[in-house]
C-alpha cells in the first residue's frame, strides 16, 4: 500500500457535467421565455407613468457589463424589435450552492413597443451581451 503526497495536494473541484441542470424556482415574476439550462421572467411595469419592462435571468452563465448595457431582441413571424437596457452597467448575483447566477435588468419602452411587444407573438427572444448572444424560445 503506497502513500503519495501528490493525491494530497490534488484540488477537489468537483467538475460539472454536461447534464441538463436542475430548474430553480421563482416567484418573482413571469416565466416568459427559456432554454436548456436558463429562464426568463418578465413583466410589463410602470414608474411615474412611464413603462419600462423588468426582466430577470437565471442563468448557467454571469454577466458583467460597465458602461453599455445590453439589447433585448424581440423576434416576430415576420418583424422584430430591439431594445436597450436601462442601466449601461449590469452585473449578476450567485445563487447560493447552485452553478446560478440572477441578473435584474430593466428596459424603457415607449407604448407603442409595449403594444407591439404584448399584441404580437413573440416566437423567440435573444440578450445580446457585449459580443454574446443569448437566445430564449417563449414559452
Amino acid at each position: 500500500m503506497g502513500f503519495s503526497f501528490s493525491n494530497l495536494l490534488k484540488s477537489k473541484k468537483e467538475t460539472i457535467s454536461n447534464q441538463a441542470f436542475p430548474k430553480i424556482k421563482f416567484d418573482g415574476g413571469t416565466k416568459y421565455a427559456e432554454n436548456e439550462t436558463c429562464d426568463v421572467y418578465l413583466d410589463f411595469e410602470e414608474l411615474g407613468g412611464f413603462p419600462f419592462i423588468k426582466t430577470i435571468l437565471i442563468a448557467d452563465f454571469p454577466v458583467k457589463i460597465k458602461r453599455i448595457g445590453c439589447t433585448l431582441t424581440f423576434l416576430f413571424e415576420k418583424d422584430s424589435l430591439t431594445i436597450h437596457s436601462d442601466n449601461t452597467d449590469i452585473d449578476s448575483n450567485a445563487i447560493k450552492n447552485t452553478p446560478f447566477h440572477v441578473s435584474e435588468i430593466d428596459f424603457e419602452v415607449n407604448e407603442k413597443e409595449a403594444a407591439q411587444i404584448k399584441n404580437n407573438k413573440v416566437l423567440r427572444i435573444e440578450y445580446v451581451f457585449k459580443n454574446e448572444t443569448h437566445s430564449f424560445k417563449t414559452i
